[in-house]
């Protein structure tokens, strides 16, 4: 046998790096002790992504070391973990789930459409931006708009920006008045009367709006080579306009916007967005929140432009996947989304309000083959109708067989488009299932009777025979397609009902359950939340299921969501969301329980999760939809 013998000074020599650990670390990390341990749970790991009705493995503890999960089991095996600086917390028969994946959510720009997360990190007498969102229910905020508007140009200094906004209300429910209503009677001669003096931007709770002259004079200044248009969601004067002209080199306030945004939809447990950052200033933003260790939540993002060129868009596709936990690529998908033309037989006036955006010849088809031929993904399309898709189908197919990619290749880019308000039909679901892709869903528009996308629209201009192409969410899993949720509203306190209504499929405006058929279980709701999220934004091997290894991603539940009864679940609230073993979000109900403080926007002046943030149900139908 051989022996080894050490002296007293090599021993402490190889001591040396353990002493300075000590010094510079907690003894739980240098020692593998877990930093925080949860006992006396229902944790529910998600950790089963096939297409039954299980949540795979249930446990009743979980250990967490830095930002990952260390180990799951019973309370007597994990309790046996603790270090001594280890936090324990008794959640005291609470019911855990992994955070939150939305794979179409846009908290760039839910940021600059609702007042609360702006009134916090812009409050009245700040140097760089007045804020105003109208007060009352429509007719009030319809006939003072202009009072308004003076009252904050007597505030605001020459040259400073004004942003006025209707405010359809926590639940939307001024939505129905304000949305047809509001910005039409606007014209940019009455805006510049008002505001002679300063750049200002009218928005009608959404993402588009209209400016005055000065407004357009500070837009060519910053950007002189685009073409600048009035309205619209694109270009300088549309999504572009906040984060990179009113925040012009102000990427430090626009994170702070972004970060105050997040907090509030981490509030109601989404921890992973999937989208489109859409402007550069919004993609610098986010890359300081990541870079600070600031941000959070977890941002997919698939690139939209501005440059749309082929080598471009190569560039993109070498960087897909890649990025930081917080921030990293998804694919892209350019400018022009998939649109609403479908192959579905309707009125005159109904086929001449669709429009086909993937046609042979459509710039927007250009950009879809140049991402597929270029071997990258295509991720976070918008989508409306059918025949799109077909034409989505027929781009994925012949490009790739041009790029020489064989099919397993194909299906390992995971390509996908979102929405899925009109399709697929069922002739497309085997197409989709053979080429691997994905398709995230938007129970929104089952239970909303606002525009073209929503499910009542549907059933008015086509028929009922047609509804079920409107999320065919039971038909998809039953064929083996992954499918995903979004909300793709600034409705975070609607998450569970967008749960319920996914499973019901009653739309409460028309009084009516549409395509019953395509309603699921509560499981693969809670999928489409959570493990298949995961593998939408190419990260299964460390989100949306709770498994040693993993990123602990958590949320704890006011409420058991398995057991309660099926109309209870749109009442169900998260009391404390963990992001990479930090909390951002708990609640006083349950920081008194386990000696903490309450984390997050419960703690700001305004008290948003008391005033706004509350599910009351879903505004009425408009008057325009009842015609």
């Amino acid at each position: 046998m051989r022996t080894i013998s050490l002296s007293i000074s090599a021993v402490a020599i190889l001591l040396l790096p353990f002493a300075a650990a000590s010094q510079g670390d907690s003894v739980a990390t240098t020692l593998g002790y877990p930093d925080m341990i949860v006992h006396n749970a229902k944790i529910v790991t998600m950790d089963d992504a096939s297409f039954n009705d299980s949540p795979g493995t249930i446990a009743e503890a979980m250990a967490v070391r830095g930002d990952k999960i260390l180990r799951l089991g019973t309370n007597a095996a994990i309790r046996a973990l603790a270090g001594p600086k280890t936090r324990v917390i008794d959640l005291q028969g609470r019911t855990v789930l992994p955070g939150v994946i939305l794979t179409h959510e846009h908290p760039t720009d839910w940021a600059w459409t609702e007042p609360t997360g702006l009134n916090h990190v812009f409050p009245k007498g700040n140097e760089h931006l007045i804020v105003r969102f109208l007060k009352g229910d429509a007719a009030t905020q319809l006939a003072n708009w202009e009072t308004e508007l003076r009252e904050a140009v007597k505030e605001a200094k020459p040259g400073q920006w004004i942003l006025l906004s209707s405010d359809w209300g926590g639940n939307f429910e001024h939505m129905p008045e304000l949305f047809p209503k509001f910005l039409p009677p606007i014209t940019r001669k009455r805006l510049d009367e008002l505001a002679p003096d300063n750049p200002v931007r009218i928005k009608n709770s959404w993402v588009d709006g209209l400016v005055n002259t000065r407004a357009l004079e500070v837009v060519t200044k910053v950007f002189p080579d685009q073409k600048i248009e009035g309205r619209g969601n694109r270009g300088p004067t549309g999504r572009q306009l906040e984060p990179d002209v009113i925040l012009h080199n102000k990427v430090d306030l626009n994170a702070r916007l972004i970060k105050a945004q997040m907090e509030l939809w981490a509030a109601h447990g989404i921890t992973v967005y999937g989208s489109s950052p859409y402007t550069i200033g919004n993609l610098k933003a986010l890359r300081v929140l990541d870079e600070q260790g600031q941000m959070p939540g977890r941002f997919a993002w698939s690139y939209t432009g501005p440059d749309l060129h082929y080598q471009t868009l190569r560039l993109v596709s070498a960087l897909l996947g890649n990025g930081t936990d917080h921030l990293w690529n998804i694919g892209a998908h350019g400018e022009r989304s998939g649109g609403t033309c479908t192959t579905l037989e309707a009125s005159a006036r109904v086929k001449a309000q669709e429009n086909c955006t993937l046609e042979p010849g459509d710039d927007g088809r250009r950009v879809k083959e140049d991402i597929v031929r270029s071997g990258g993904r295509i991720g976070a399309m918008h989508s409306g109708g059918d025949k799109d898709i077909d034409h989505l189908l027929d781009i994925i197919e012949e490009q790739s067989e041009k790029a020489g990619l064989t099919l397993e290749e194909v299906r390992a880019r995971r390509h996908a488009f979102d929405h899925a308000s009109g399709a697929p039909r069922p002739d497309q679901i085997p197409r989709i299932k053979n080429l691997g892709m994905m398709v995230s869903m938007i129970n929104t528009v089952i239970w909303e009777n606002r525009t073209g996308y929503d499910a009542s629209y549907r059933l008015r201009n086509y028929g009922a025979e047609y509804i079920h192409m409107a999320v065919p969410r039971a038909s998809v899993t039953k064929a083996g397609i992954m499918n995903t949720q979004e909300v793709d509203r600034a409705l975070p306190h609607f998450l569970f009902y967008n749960v319920w209504v996914g499973m019901t499929r009653y739309n409460s405006g028309v009084d009516l359950v549409l395509a019953p058929e395509e309603g699921t279980d509560l499981m693969t709701q809670l999928k489409a939340l959570t493990i298949w999220g995961a593998y939408y934004v190419l990260r299964e091997d460390r989100l949306g299921s709770l498994e040693p290894g993993k990123l602990a991603d958590f949320i704890v539940l006011d409420r058991d969501v398995l057991s309660i009864s099926r109309d209870d679940i749109p009442n169900v609230k998260v009391l404390m969301t963990v992001i990479g073993g930090e909390t951002v979000h708990l609640l006083p109900a349950i920081a008194s329980q386990i000696d903490a403080a309450p984390v997050g926007p419960v703690n700001w002046p305004s008290k948003p999760l008391e005033t706004r943030y509350v599910f009351k149900g879903p505004p009425a139908i408009p008057d325009y939809m009842k015609r």
